[in-house]
């Protein structure tokens, strides 16, 4: 669109010579120099405010009081409009932001619920764990106990040969089998004296 520079100060001095009829005053004058000294200050070949112009003569239909008068409602109304057309574009994008989102706060949700599920089923292993180990303590002491009585039972119980050399009958018959039976008398006086220290103290023979 082309611009003619010519046509804008013959406007600006349309603009001051209606300006002038009203007569204004001191202070109203000082403002008017003021707003003609930036307006002439405008670089009118510079490539924004040309752009500017552009936009405006999309929809500028002459220099007319009516059009100057509505040209700040217009350029507020297309504003509205190209921003309502900006929501509308981006509506889907922020749609898909607002759904993936969601799906984020799902997904984190799912994570925490299997962070305690992991440490619920971790506390329960743990006590699985214990327990095996409690178990196994026990059984060890049971094993423990056994051994001690096979080797009590081992060191003191009578073979047939002892019980028979102490149930014969008269010292005299026994004859040669006298070693036999003061051997077995022997051991079965040791083992009287493991059963009464067993009776004394039960704990102290159950660990040893």
């Amino acid at each position: 669109m082309a611009h003619d520079t010519r046509a804008i100060s013959a406007g600006i001095d349309s603009y001051l010579s209606s300006s002038a009829e009203a007569a204004p005053s001191d202070a109203a004058a000082e403002q008017l120099r003021r707003q003609v000294e930036e307006t002439m200050a405008v670089d009118v070949e510079d490539p924004e405010f040309l752009d500017a112009l552009d936009v405006v003569g999309e929809f500028w239909d002459g220099n007319t009081a009516e059009n100057r008068r509505n040209l700040r409602s217009d350029l507020e109304r297309r504003t509205v409009e190209q921003a309502e057309g900006f929501v509308r574009t981006f509506a889907p994008l922020r749609d898909a932001l607002l759904k993936a989102e969601e799906n984020a706060a799902k997904m984190e949700t799912a994570c925490a619920k299997s962070v305690a599920d992991l440490k619920a089923n971790d506390a329960e292993a743990r006590k699985a764990v214990a327990a095996h180990d409690a178990l196994c303590a026990q059984r060890d002491a049971l094993l423990k106990e056994r051994a001690a009585k096979l080797a009590y039972r081992a060191a003191y119980e009578l073979s047939a040969n002892d019980a028979a050399a102490l149930g014969a009958a008269g010292f005299e018959a026994r004859g040669s089998d006298a070693d036999a039976f003061f051997a077995a008398l022997d051991k079965a006086a040791e083992a009287a004296d493991g059963v009464r220290e067993a009776a004394a103290d039960p704990d102290a023979f159950r660990l040893a």
